[in-house]
């Protein structure tokens, strides 16, 4: 009797480890599928606009669009320069990130390690709240709040420039790096803060010294994207970046990124024209541009995860 219970125990056991095996199959193919077909998506998506974008690469030259500052696609002989806009482009995406970044780590850090419960009720709900707002509603609020104040404050004639652009994104921007480090501290084991007050170290030093370095690799994921969200952004750039096509010589200039550009000219372009393909072009070079900087960062990611496995 005794060995036939064991025997139907051991069969019971077999069956649910194959049933855990099944379902671990069934996760793990689930998992590859999705990020098999994310990968064709992406790929699919740089193949539509490279070809529709070709014959003007391939008429007008790779380093004349890149680097040519006269926009005239309906000129004659038509003028395809996109370096101006990418300029405004780095101008307002890169001047996001450097504001917010700070703000956005430092509030991660204070909502993990230092603020009360409370407070830490109150706060991450409203940055929640900021993820969901719409773009153009920042956008508004950037033209009647921003802009007016630029104009009023210092006398100019219109307020708008890739700076007010900036402070736009870095409200959009800033729920985004707060939420994903704070999730990367707070991933962290408790043995590490442990071990560090056990040594005698103050709270203050324990989080700069060994929380922050052990959660790096959350970091630069959080400024990967945010800084994708940055550079796609159009609705609320358009409305404050001020929309000209001259070359940008410093942060407070007016300038159009290549999003607002293919905003405002793709509704206007017709379909096959060279203006039509040049737009494709400006969007292959945003793309483009955006999968270089997340490829730098992820490669930074990486090292910086194969330096918390070395500890």
């Amino acid at each position: 009797m005794d060995c036939l219970r064991i025997v139907c125990g051991l069969r019971c056991d077999a069956s649910i480890i194959n049933r855990r095996r099944l379902s671990d199959r069934l996760v793990e193919f689930i998992c590859f599928f999705i990020s098999g077909f994310s990968t064709l998506v992406l790929v699919g998506i740089f193949f539509f606009i490279a070809r529709e974008s070709w014959p003007v690469w391939s008429s007008q030259g790779v380093v004349n669009i890149i680097t040519g500052t006269d926009w005239n696609p309906l000129a004659n002989p038509p003028r395809l320069g996109l370096g101006s806009m990418f300029l405004s482009t780095l101008w307002v995406a890169l001047g996001a990130m450097l504001l917010s970044a700070p703000l956005g780590f430092s509030c991660a850090v204070f909502l993990a390690e230092f603020a009360p419960a409370w407070l830490v009720g109150l706060i991450r709900p409203a940055l929640y709240v900021l993820t969901g707002i719409p773009s153009v509603v920042y956008g508004f609020l950037g033209a009647a709040v921003l802009v007016k104040f630029f104009e009023v404050s210092f006398g100019e004639a219109s307020g708008e420039s890739l700076f007010c652009a900036s402070l736009v994104l870095t409200v959009m921007v800033l729920p985004y790096i707060v939420a994903t480090s704070e999730s990367a501290l707070r991933s962290l084991p408790g043995e590490y803060r442990q071990a560090a007050l056990a040594l005698g170290v103050s709270k203050q030093y324990a989080t700069l010294k060994v929380l922050l370095p052990l959660a790096k690799k959350g970091f630069i994921g959080a400024f990967v994207l945010a800084f994708g969200r940055a550079a796609g952004e159009t609705m609320a750039v358009l409305m404050v970046a001020g929309n000209t096509l001259t070359l940008p010589t410093s942060w407070f200039s007016k300038g159009e990124p290549l999003s607002a550009l293919i905003a405002l000219e793709l509704g206007t372009s017709e379909a096959g024209s060279l203006h039509y393909r040049a737009l494709f072009a400006a969007g292959f070079v945003l793309v483009v541009f955006v999968t270089c900087i997340n490829l730098f960062l992820a490669l930074l990611k990486r090292q910086a995860g194969g330096g918390v496995r070395k500890r």
